[in-house]
């Protein structure tokens, strides 16, 4: 079975570093109230139930570190190709860990014990898309109280998350990759962090080349577009006045045109001999196109007077 990224990211997650006691605590305290941890008979100390092993494993060590109580993880093996699940058990009864729950009815007062509820709230609520694929990265939490809570927590750490109503609950989610890469960053998935970045660059360079070439492209049509227009007018000015009407400088760069009406400046003024820099082909070649407004304005004076001479 494929691993998601968001699969990937909190097994990182799950391996952070050892924290102070004040961050392990605010971690600890954000998994088991969002968690919801569903006890079952003769298993009312349970922290938490999951399909994660790392996950299992973090809380074992946290629980361990800040409660100060024997904890134990027990394996359920599933029916058919579903994934273990790993439930972290302690001999404290329900109502024990929800009178320290209780005690710890807090938003978390310092930076680093905020990104550590940060991280704890994203182990048992969260989710992240892959890179590739659309920018977002929510968590998913019960109850308006817990929802203001965890955003106030964000819009301190500098995140700006935007909410909104499911059938399972409240989500606060991110769709601005930089956003995203902050989030991350903080909660110390460096990683995911890595992958993501790499994915953001190759996006951006495809972006600039993608630009480049449309860029080019419109250029060449700009280029051909006025070379066909040129070698049109040059034409004219050969049916009417004939090559020996044209003045001498212009004839070489005429002919030229008309040669190679797809050519660029630069590459019309290596043709002539002696070569001509970009702006010398431009003068002439403006000339030319002066000279052909000149001959149709006084073809057109010569018409509209035949048109008035008496039967």
């Amino acid at each position: 079975m494929a691993i998601s990224f968001s699969h990937e990211t909190k097994e990182e997650l799950a391996r952070v570093k050892k924290q102070r006691p004040c961050c392990a605590e605010a971690e600890l305290v954000a998994i088991l109230r969002l968690g919801k941890p569903a006890p079952l008979p003769g298993e009312e100390g349970i922290l938490l139930a999951t399909t994660h092993a790392a996950i299992a494993r973090r809380v074992y060590s946290l629980a361990r570190a800040v409660l100060g109580l024997p904890v134990q993880v027990n394996t359920e093996r599933r029916s058919g190709k579903g994934r273990p699940v790993f439930k972290v058990i302690t001999p404290a009864g329900k109502e024990a860990l929800r009178a320290w729950l209780a005690a710890r009815n807090w938003v978390p007062a310092h930076q680093c014990c905020r990104v550590a509820y940060l991280r704890g709230t994203f182990l048992v609520t969260g989710s992240v898309n892959k890179p590739s694929a659309t920018h977002h990265l929510e968590f998913l939490v019960e109850g308006d109280e817990e929802a203001a809570r965890l955003q106030d927590i964000m819009q301190q750490l500098e995140l700006q998350p935007r909410l909104s109503r499911r059938q399972r609950g409240l989500v606060l989610y991110l769709k601005d990759s930089e956003q995203i890469v902050r989030a991350l960053s903080l909660m110390g998935a460096h990683s995911a962090v890595l992958a993501y970045e790499n994915v953001l660059i190759f996006k951006e360079m495809r972006n600039r080349v993608n630009r480049l070439v449309n860029c080019e492209t419109a250029n060449l049509s700009k280029t051909v577009e006025t070379g066909l227009r040129q070698a049109e007018n040059i034409r004219y000015l050969v049916a009417t006045l004939g090559w020996e009407g044209l003045p001498a400088g212009l004839q070489e760069i005429a002919a030229l045109r008309l040669q190679h009406p797809e050519a660029s400046l630069k590459e019309l003024g290596e043709m002539l001999v002696p070569p001509v820099g970009k702006s010398g082909v431009n003068h002439r070649l403006r000339r030319l196109e002066y000279l052909t407004r000149q001959v149709r304005a006084r073809r057109g004076r010569t018409d509209a007077a035949n048109d008035n001479l008496p039967c």
